[in-house]
Protein backbone atom coordinates (compact mmCIF):
# COMPACT_ATOMS: atom_id res chain seq x y z
CA UNK A 1 0.00 0.00 0.00
CA UNK A 2 1.36 3.32 -0.93
CA UNK A 3 2.60 5.29 2.06
CA UNK A 4 0.29 8.56 1.26
CA UNK A 5 -2.73 6.54 0.79
CA UNK A 6 -1.60 4.80 4.78
CA UNK A 7 -1.63 8.25 6.31
CA UNK A 8 -4.45 9.26 4.62
CA UNK A 9 -6.28 6.34 6.24
CA UNK A 10 -4.89 6.95 10.08
CA UNK A 11 -5.07 10.50 9.77
CA UNK A 12 -8.99 10.74 10.72
CA UNK A 13 -7.90 8.52 13.34
CA UNK A 14 -4.91 10.35 14.54
CA UNK A 15 -7.21 13.42 14.84
CA UNK A 16 -10.14 11.99 16.53
CA UNK A 17 -7.37 10.87 19.47
CA UNK A 18 -5.70 14.04 19.47
CA UNK A 19 -8.53 15.89 20.14
CA UNK A 20 -9.84 13.51 22.39
CA UNK A 21 -6.53 14.23 24.69
CA UNK A 22 -7.10 17.99 24.78
CA UNK A 23 -11.10 16.96 25.50
CA UNK A 24 -9.78 14.85 28.35
CA UNK A 25 -7.63 17.92 29.42
CA UNK A 26 -10.18 20.66 29.86
CA UNK A 27 -12.62 18.42 31.29
CA UNK A 28 -9.85 17.74 34.06
CA UNK A 29 -9.31 22.27 34.08
CA UNK A 30 -13.37 22.46 34.06
CA UNK A 31 -13.15 19.62 36.93
CA UNK A 32 -10.32 22.00 38.98
CA UNK A 33 -12.20 25.05 38.57
CA UNK A 34 -15.38 23.82 39.78
CA UNK A 35 -13.21 22.18 43.43
CA UNK A 36 -11.75 26.18 43.45
CA UNK A 37 -15.28 27.66 43.02
CA UNK A 38 -16.83 25.49 45.49
CA UNK A 39 -14.16 26.61 48.01
CA UNK A 40 -14.25 30.16 47.10
CA UNK A 41 -18.29 29.39 47.73
CA UNK A 42 -17.20 27.92 51.48
CA UNK A 43 -15.12 30.05 52.73
CA UNK A 44 -17.81 33.44 51.21
CA UNK A 45 -20.82 31.63 53.27
CA UNK A 46 -20.55 34.04 55.49
CA UNK A 47 -18.68 37.85 55.82
CA UNK A 48 -15.48 37.30 57.39
CA UNK A 49 -15.23 40.42 60.13
CA UNK A 50 -12.25 42.42 60.14
CA UNK A 51 -11.22 45.13 62.46
CA UNK A 52 -12.36 48.19 62.10
CA UNK A 53 -9.69 50.54 62.50
CA UNK A 54 -10.21 54.26 62.96
CA UNK A 55 -9.79 56.33 59.97
CA UNK A 56 -6.47 57.94 59.23
CA UNK A 57 -7.62 62.51 59.15
CA UNK A 58 -6.54 63.11 55.76
CA UNK A 59 -2.88 65.20 55.75
CA UNK A 60 -3.02 68.71 53.70
CA UNK A 61 -0.09 67.39 51.86
CA UNK A 62 -0.41 63.86 50.82
CA UNK A 63 2.18 61.09 50.73
CA UNK A 64 2.88 59.89 47.45
CA UNK A 65 3.00 56.13 47.08
CA UNK A 66 5.38 54.33 44.78
CA UNK A 67 3.18 53.93 41.03
CA UNK A 68 1.77 50.04 41.15
CA UNK A 69 2.31 48.92 37.36
CA UNK A 70 -0.40 46.38 36.40
CA UNK A 71 0.96 44.90 33.40
CA UNK A 72 -2.20 43.31 30.49
CA UNK A 73 -2.29 39.95 31.27
CA UNK A 74 -1.16 37.48 28.49
CA UNK A 75 -3.04 35.39 26.87
CA UNK A 76 -4.57 31.99 29.14
CA UNK A 77 -2.46 29.12 28.44
CA UNK A 78 -3.65 25.81 30.74
CA UNK A 79 -0.78 25.61 32.98
CA UNK A 80 -2.09 29.00 34.07
CA UNK A 81 -5.77 28.22 34.33
CA UNK A 82 -5.24 25.48 37.09
CA UNK A 83 -4.50 27.69 39.61
CA UNK A 84 -5.26 26.73 43.71
CA UNK A 85 -7.97 28.79 45.47
CA UNK A 86 -5.53 30.85 47.02
CA UNK A 87 -4.33 32.01 44.10
CA UNK A 88 -7.74 33.64 42.58
CA UNK A 89 -8.16 35.37 46.31
CA UNK A 90 -4.13 37.02 45.87
CA UNK A 91 -4.63 38.36 42.62
CA UNK A 92 -7.60 37.41 40.08
CA UNK A 93 -10.57 39.35 39.27
CA UNK A 94 -13.53 38.95 39.01
CA UNK A 95 -13.15 37.60 42.53
CA UNK A 96 -16.54 35.92 42.29
CA UNK A 97 -18.22 34.83 38.73
CA UNK A 98 -18.31 38.53 38.19
CA UNK A 99 -16.89 42.14 38.53
CA UNK A 100 -18.63 43.87 41.60
CA UNK A 101 -17.79 47.42 41.71
CA UNK A 102 -19.19 50.21 44.55
CA UNK A 103 -18.38 54.23 44.40
CA UNK A 104 -17.89 55.79 47.22
CA UNK A 105 -19.23 59.40 47.47
CA UNK A 106 -18.52 60.08 50.79
CA UNK A 107 -15.29 59.84 52.96
CA UNK A 108 -13.33 56.51 54.08
CA UNK A 109 -15.19 56.92 57.46
CA UNK A 110 -18.18 55.39 59.75
CA UNK A 111 -20.91 53.03 57.53
CA UNK A 112 -18.95 53.62 54.90
CA UNK A 113 -15.70 51.95 55.82
CA UNK A 114 -17.62 49.20 57.82
CA UNK A 115 -19.27 47.92 54.36
CA UNK A 116 -15.83 47.95 52.29
CA UNK A 117 -14.44 45.86 55.67
CA UNK A 118 -17.30 43.55 55.60
CA UNK A 119 -17.56 42.54 51.95
CA UNK A 120 -13.80 43.21 50.94
CA UNK A 121 -13.44 39.88 49.61
CA UNK A 122 -15.60 40.22 46.83
CA UNK A 123 -15.42 43.05 45.85
CA UNK A 124 -13.28 43.54 42.83
CA UNK A 125 -13.29 47.39 42.45
CA UNK A 126 -14.10 50.76 44.75
CA UNK A 127 -14.49 54.27 43.44
CA UNK A 128 -14.45 57.19 45.41
CA UNK A 129 -15.70 60.33 44.05
CA UNK A 130 -12.46 62.40 44.69
CA UNK A 131 -12.13 64.74 41.25
CA UNK A 132 -13.91 67.03 39.17
CA UNK A 133 -11.97 69.56 36.55
CA UNK A 134 -11.58 73.08 35.28
CA UNK A 135 -12.30 73.65 31.75
CA UNK A 136 -7.98 73.79 31.03
CA UNK A 137 -7.87 70.31 32.38
CA UNK A 138 -6.53 70.66 35.67
CA UNK A 139 -7.77 68.10 38.16
CA UNK A 140 -9.82 69.28 41.07
CA UNK A 141 -9.89 67.77 44.76
CA UNK A 142 -11.06 67.94 48.29
CA UNK A 143 -9.01 66.87 51.54
CA UNK A 144 -10.38 63.64 51.19
CA UNK A 145 -8.44 62.76 47.85
CA UNK A 146 -5.00 60.72 47.88
CA UNK A 147 -6.31 58.49 50.91
CA UNK A 148 -3.71 56.69 51.95
CA UNK A 149 -5.54 54.64 54.20
CA UNK A 150 -8.16 53.82 52.33
CA UNK A 151 -5.53 52.68 49.19
CA UNK A 152 -3.54 50.52 51.24
CA UNK A 153 -6.44 49.05 53.10
CA UNK A 154 -7.89 48.03 49.29
CA UNK A 155 -4.51 46.56 48.38
CA UNK A 156 -4.05 44.67 50.63
CA UNK A 157 -7.69 42.89 50.47
CA UNK A 158 -7.31 42.94 46.30
CA UNK A 159 -9.75 45.37 45.72
CA UNK A 160 -8.22 47.95 42.94
CA UNK A 161 -8.65 51.99 43.53
CA UNK A 162 -10.28 53.58 40.89
CA UNK A 163 -11.11 56.96 41.58
CA UNK A 164 -14.31 58.66 39.88
CA UNK A 165 -13.94 62.44 38.26
CA UNK A 166 -16.92 63.66 37.75
CA UNK A 167 -18.57 67.03 36.51
CA UNK A 168 -21.00 67.07 39.00
CA UNK A 169 -20.19 71.20 40.06
CA UNK A 170 -22.07 74.09 40.41
CA UNK A 171 -21.42 76.92 38.07
CA UNK A 172 -20.73 75.87 33.99
CA UNK A 173 -19.71 72.94 33.31
CA UNK A 174 -16.46 72.83 32.37
CA UNK A 175 -15.95 69.31 30.44
CA UNK A 176 -17.35 71.19 26.90
CA UNK A 177 -14.85 73.57 26.78
CA UNK A 178 -12.45 70.99 28.05
CA UNK A 179 -13.44 68.06 25.56
CA UNK A 180 -13.73 70.21 21.91
CA UNK A 181 -9.96 72.01 22.68
CA UNK A 182 -7.78 69.07 21.41
CA UNK A 183 -5.04 70.65 23.13
CA UNK A 184 -6.81 71.20 26.61
CA UNK A 185 -7.97 67.71 26.44
CA UNK A 186 -4.55 66.33 25.87
CA UNK A 187 -3.19 67.98 28.95
CA UNK A 188 -6.09 67.06 31.09
CA UNK A 189 -5.03 63.12 29.83
CA UNK A 190 -1.68 63.87 30.76
CA UNK A 191 -2.53 65.56 34.68
CA UNK A 192 -5.08 62.03 34.95
CA UNK A 193 -1.98 59.40 33.79
CA UNK A 194 0.33 61.19 36.26
CA UNK A 195 -1.96 61.36 39.45
CA UNK A 196 -3.08 57.80 38.52
CA UNK A 197 0.83 56.85 38.89
CA UNK A 198 1.62 59.21 41.82
CA UNK A 199 -0.87 57.87 43.33
CA UNK A 200 -0.88 54.16 42.97
CA UNK A 201 -4.31 53.96 41.54
CA UNK A 202 -5.35 51.02 39.33
CA UNK A 203 -7.13 53.64 36.78
CA UNK A 204 -9.84 55.66 36.53
CA UNK A 205 -13.40 56.29 36.12
CA UNK A 206 -14.60 59.06 34.23
CA UNK A 207 -18.48 60.60 35.21
CA UNK A 208 -19.04 63.14 32.65
CA UNK A 209 -23.04 63.40 32.94
CA UNK A 210 -25.46 64.99 31.02
CA UNK A 211 -23.24 66.32 28.20
CA UNK A 212 -24.87 67.86 24.69
CA UNK A 213 -25.11 65.28 21.85
CA UNK A 214 -23.29 67.29 19.64
CA UNK A 215 -20.02 66.82 21.87
CA UNK A 216 -20.61 62.86 20.13
CA UNK A 217 -16.83 62.74 18.40
CA UNK A 218 -15.17 65.08 21.19
CA UNK A 219 -16.31 63.12 23.77
CA UNK A 220 -15.48 59.72 21.82
CA UNK A 221 -12.01 61.01 21.30
CA UNK A 222 -11.52 61.89 24.61
CA UNK A 223 -12.03 58.19 25.87
CA UNK A 224 -10.23 56.81 23.06
CA UNK A 225 -6.87 59.31 23.97
CA UNK A 226 -7.40 58.79 27.51
CA UNK A 227 -7.81 54.40 27.32
CA UNK A 228 -4.78 54.28 25.44
CA UNK A 229 -2.44 56.68 27.23
CA UNK A 230 -4.11 54.72 30.62
CA UNK A 231 -3.16 50.98 29.18
CA UNK A 232 0.13 51.90 27.82
CA UNK A 233 1.12 52.49 32.03
CA UNK A 234 -0.72 48.96 32.65
CA UNK A 235 -3.93 51.20 34.02
CA UNK A 236 -8.05 50.83 34.15
CA UNK A 237 -10.48 52.74 32.00
CA UNK A 238 -13.91 52.58 33.71
CA UNK A 239 -16.89 54.83 32.56
CA UNK A 240 -20.19 55.59 33.74
CA UNK A 241 -22.28 55.65 30.79
CA UNK A 242 -25.89 56.70 30.89
CA UNK A 243 -28.96 54.48 30.48
CA UNK A 244 -30.70 54.58 27.02
CA UNK A 245 -31.80 51.74 24.49
CA UNK A 246 -31.19 53.48 21.46
CA UNK A 247 -28.10 55.19 20.28
CA UNK A 248 -29.63 58.55 20.73
CA UNK A 249 -32.10 57.75 23.49
CA UNK A 250 -32.53 58.91 26.77
CA UNK A 251 -29.36 61.10 28.40
CA UNK A 252 -26.54 59.49 26.26
CA UNK A 253 -26.68 60.81 22.82
CA UNK A 254 -23.30 61.93 23.05
CA UNK A 255 -21.69 58.51 24.20
CA UNK A 256 -21.22 56.70 21.50
CA UNK A 257 -21.42 52.71 23.29
CA UNK A 258 -19.96 51.39 19.92
CA UNK A 259 -17.03 53.62 20.14
CA UNK A 260 -16.45 53.60 23.68
CA UNK A 261 -16.90 50.07 24.21
CA UNK A 262 -14.03 49.18 22.10
CA UNK A 263 -11.63 51.65 24.21
CA UNK A 264 -12.25 51.48 27.65
CA UNK A 265 -12.11 48.35 29.69
CA UNK A 266 -15.72 48.52 31.28
CA UNK A 267 -18.72 50.79 30.71
CA UNK A 268 -20.42 51.18 33.79
CA UNK A 269 -24.15 52.07 32.56
CA UNK A 270 -25.98 54.30 35.28
CA UNK A 271 -29.25 52.25 35.39
CA UNK A 272 -31.02 54.21 38.39
CA UNK A 273 -32.92 57.37 38.77
CA UNK A 274 -35.78 56.20 36.11
CA UNK A 275 -38.01 57.95 38.31
CA UNK A 276 -35.34 60.40 39.95
CA UNK A 277 -35.39 63.62 41.84
CA UNK A 278 -36.45 66.52 39.78
CA UNK A 279 -39.92 64.66 38.85
CA UNK A 280 -42.23 62.49 40.37
CA UNK A 281 -42.48 59.60 42.96
CA UNK A 282 -41.70 56.12 41.17
CA UNK A 283 -39.70 53.28 40.88
CA UNK A 284 -35.92 54.07 41.01
CA UNK A 285 -34.87 50.76 38.64
CA UNK A 286 -37.65 48.74 37.50
CA UNK A 287 -37.00 45.73 36.30
CA UNK A 288 -38.65 46.09 32.75
CA UNK A 289 -36.30 48.86 32.07
CA UNK A 290 -32.83 47.72 33.40
CA UNK A 291 -33.53 44.73 31.12
CA UNK A 292 -33.90 46.90 28.39
CA UNK A 293 -31.03 48.41 28.92
CA UNK A 294 -29.06 45.82 28.83
CA UNK A 295 -30.60 43.83 26.20
CA UNK A 296 -29.72 46.81 23.79
CA UNK A 297 -26.31 47.08 25.87
CA UNK A 298 -25.28 43.63 24.87
CA UNK A 299 -26.50 44.12 21.09
CA UNK A 300 -23.91 46.86 20.37
CA UNK A 301 -20.74 46.34 23.26
CA UNK A 302 -18.79 43.12 24.04
CA UNK A 303 -21.13 41.51 27.06
CA UNK A 304 -17.52 41.26 28.77
CA UNK A 305 -17.08 44.87 29.09
CA UNK A 306 -20.88 45.98 30.60
CA UNK A 307 -21.80 46.36 33.76
CA UNK A 308 -24.84 47.22 35.09
CA UNK A 309 -25.72 49.87 37.84
CA UNK A 310 -27.66 48.60 40.93
CA UNK A 311 -29.37 51.01 43.72
CA UNK A 312 -28.82 50.88 46.82
CA UNK A 313 -30.80 54.05 47.93
CA UNK A 314 -34.24 55.17 47.36
CA UNK A 315 -36.28 58.57 46.98
CA UNK A 316 -38.42 60.52 49.37
CA UNK A 317 -40.78 63.07 47.26
CA UNK A 318 -43.50 65.36 48.70
CA UNK A 319 -46.87 64.99 47.98
CA UNK A 320 -46.51 66.85 44.28
CA UNK A 321 -43.33 65.60 43.12
CA UNK A 322 -39.59 67.29 42.57
CA UNK A 323 -37.01 67.89 44.92
CA UNK A 324 -37.06 64.40 46.10
CA UNK A 325 -34.09 63.75 48.56
CA UNK A 326 -32.04 60.95 47.97
CA UNK A 327 -31.63 58.48 51.29
CA UNK A 328 -29.81 55.40 52.14
CA UNK A 329 -31.52 52.44 53.69
CA UNK A 330 -30.54 52.80 56.81
CA UNK A 331 -32.02 56.48 56.78
CA UNK A 332 -35.37 55.00 55.33
CA UNK A 333 -35.18 51.84 57.82
CA UNK A 334 -35.22 54.33 60.64
CA UNK A 335 -38.03 56.33 59.35
CA UNK A 336 -40.28 53.07 58.98
CA UNK A 337 -39.06 51.93 62.44
CA UNK A 338 -39.77 55.25 64.30
CA UNK A 339 -42.88 55.77 62.53
CA UNK A 340 -44.67 51.93 62.73
CA UNK A 341 -44.82 52.62 58.33
CA UNK A 342 -46.56 49.60 56.57
CA UNK A 343 -44.00 48.55 53.80
CA UNK A 344 -45.39 47.80 50.21
CA UNK A 345 -43.90 45.55 47.65
CA UNK A 346 -44.56 46.89 44.01
CA UNK A 347 -44.35 43.72 42.03
CA UNK A 348 -45.57 44.98 38.98
CA UNK A 349 -46.83 48.35 37.17
CA UNK A 350 -48.29 49.18 33.59
CA UNK A 351 -44.98 48.94 32.14
CA UNK A 352 -44.17 45.08 33.77
CA UNK A 353 -41.58 43.93 36.72
CA UNK A 354 -40.93 46.74 39.11
CA UNK A 355 -39.84 44.91 42.89
CA UNK A 356 -39.26 47.96 44.27
CA UNK A 357 -40.67 48.97 47.87
CA UNK A 358 -42.78 51.91 48.83
CA UNK A 359 -43.53 53.73 51.59
CA UNK A 360 -46.14 56.56 52.29
CA UNK A 361 -46.53 58.71 55.56
CA UNK A 362 -47.71 62.28 56.21
CA UNK A 363 -44.93 64.71 57.76
CA UNK A 364 -45.09 67.90 59.12
CA UNK A 365 -45.25 69.58 55.40
CA UNK A 366 -47.43 66.96 54.14
CA UNK A 367 -47.92 63.25 52.23
CA UNK A 368 -45.03 61.95 51.32
CA UNK A 369 -43.93 58.93 49.22
CA UNK A 370 -40.68 56.95 49.22
CA UNK A 371 -39.63 54.36 46.50
CA UNK A 372 -36.49 52.00 47.36
CA UNK A 373 -35.00 48.83 45.59
CA UNK A 374 -35.12 45.54 47.88
CA UNK A 375 -33.29 42.46 47.93
CA UNK A 376 -35.33 40.50 45.83
CA UNK A 377 -35.22 43.50 42.85
CA UNK A 378 -31.29 42.91 43.54
CA UNK A 379 -31.87 39.73 42.96
CA UNK A 380 -33.91 39.79 39.59
CA UNK A 381 -31.07 42.27 38.22
CA UNK A 382 -28.02 39.74 39.21
CA UNK A 383 -30.24 36.67 37.03
CA UNK A 384 -30.60 39.49 34.20
CA UNK A 385 -26.41 39.84 34.07
CA UNK A 386 -25.83 35.72 34.24
CA UNK A 387 -28.81 35.27 31.80
CA UNK A 388 -27.28 38.09 29.43
CA UNK A 389 -23.32 37.00 30.30
CA UNK A 390 -22.56 40.32 31.53
CA UNK A 391 -19.55 41.26 33.15
CA UNK A 392 -20.81 42.14 36.36
CA UNK A 393 -22.31 45.36 38.61
CA UNK A 394 -21.80 48.60 40.04
CA UNK A 395 -23.37 50.00 42.85
CA UNK A 396 -24.50 53.33 43.65
CA UNK A 397 -23.69 53.84 46.79
CA UNK A 398 -21.29 51.85 49.69
CA UNK A 399 -22.39 52.26 52.84
CA UNK A 400 -25.88 53.04 54.78
CA UNK A 401 -26.90 50.09 52.64
CA UNK A 402 -29.21 47.07 53.58
CA UNK A 403 -27.21 44.41 54.64
CA UNK A 404 -29.63 41.31 53.21
CA UNK A 405 -27.82 43.26 49.62
CA UNK A 406 -24.52 41.77 49.92
CA UNK A 407 -26.54 38.08 50.95
CA UNK A 408 -27.89 38.10 47.56
CA UNK A 409 -24.89 39.28 45.96
CA UNK A 410 -23.05 36.18 47.80
CA UNK A 411 -25.52 33.64 47.52
CA UNK A 412 -25.56 34.72 43.56
CA UNK A 413 -22.27 35.51 42.44
CA UNK A 414 -20.31 33.57 44.28
CA UNK A 415 -21.05 30.27 42.74
CA UNK A 416 -21.41 31.55 39.49
CA UNK A 417 -19.34 29.60 36.95
CA UNK A 418 -19.31 32.53 34.25
CA UNK A 419 -15.33 33.04 34.63
CA UNK A 420 -14.25 29.39 34.96
CA UNK A 421 -16.71 28.17 32.21
CA UNK A 422 -14.87 31.46 30.04
CA UNK A 423 -11.35 30.46 30.65
CA UNK A 424 -12.05 26.52 29.53
CA UNK A 425 -13.57 28.03 26.47
CA UNK A 426 -10.40 29.81 25.16
CA UNK A 427 -8.44 26.58 25.08
CA UNK A 428 -11.21 24.36 23.89
CA UNK A 429 -10.73 23.78 20.31
CA UNK A 430 -13.37 25.21 17.75
CA UNK A 431 -16.20 22.38 17.69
Amino acid sequence: MPIDTAMRRIRPTLRKGFLGLIYSFALLVWAALVADTAGLARQATAPPVFPTATPAAPTATPRPLPPRIVAAPPAPVLQDIVSTAEERVAGFHPKTGRYIAAWLPDSFASINRQSFEANADILDEVSPFWYTTDSRGNLLHGPEARDTSLIELAHSKNVLVIPTIHNIVTGADPVPALISDPARRSRHIRNIVDEVLAYNYDGIDIDYELLDSSLREEYSAFITELAQALHEQGKLLTIAVHAKTSDYGGLGGFQDWVVLGRAADRLRIMTYDYHWRGGGPGPVAPIYWVSAVAEYAKSVVDPAKVVIGVPFYGYNWPAGGGDAVAQTWDMINELIQSNGLEVNLVERDANGLVQENRITYVASRGRRTVYFATSRSLEAKLELVQQLDLAGIAIWRLGGEDPENWQVIRARLVEDPFESQRMVNQVLPEH
